[in-house]
């Protein structure tokens, strides 16, 4: 199976060992192409990946987070180095061929979650600089308010939100989207 190198399909996939449907990555079929699908339950990826020789990776299959996780090293250590999915992954790197059996259970409908309709509205941010803020509040999450003033650019407020720590003491941010169509 071939993806961007500068992705991880399995970043996203739970830890919690008692969601072990979700505990790996599920090979989707959209709209006739293929995609790496990972959650943990509150969100979601997506990543587009591409069939090769010996692939047959069948939709809706889970494959183990290890799988990928040997594949990413191997490819920083040799750029050729390979994930097959065929019932069970298989890493080949540096002449040694690694197998991973495939995750039982079923993954949650992918169709039913990801919206078909036009977006009313995009919204662009610097994940990075979001993640800053959100430390430099110590907060636990965010909450993004977005003013309509009539200016194309407008700050967005970034509020701090503390589940288990932390004060509301009246900090925020300010963040400018990026900009373009």
């Amino acid at each position: 199976m071939r993806f961007d190198k500068n992705k991880d399909p399995a970043a996203l996939a739970a830890k919690d060992p008692t969601r072990y449907a979700i505990q790996g990555v599920a090979v989707i079929e959209r709209d006739g192409d293929t995609f790496l699908a990972a959650t943990d339950g509150r969100a979601l990826t997506l990543v587009r990946a591409h069939a090769e020789d010996g692939d047959d990776a069948g939709s809706g299959r889970i494959y183990p987070v290890a799988a990928f996780a040997a594949a990413r090293k191997a490819a920083r250590r040799k750029a050729d180095a390979t994930v097959t999915l065929n019932g069970a992954a298989f890493v080949a790197a540096d002449g040694a061929r690694t197998e991973f059996a495939k995750v039982d259970g079923t993954f949650p409908d992918v169709h039913r979650i990801v919206p078909t309709s036009k977006p009313e509205r995009v919204l662009r941010l610097d994940a990075e600089y979001l993640a800053r803020m959100q430390k430099a509040l110590g907060a636990d999450g965010v909450e993004i308010r977005m003013h309509d003033d009539d200016r194309d650019r407008m700050p967005l407020t970034i509020v701090p939100i503390y589940l288990g720590g932390g004060t509301d003491d009246g900090s925020l941010g300010l963040l400018m989207p990026i900009g373009g169509k």
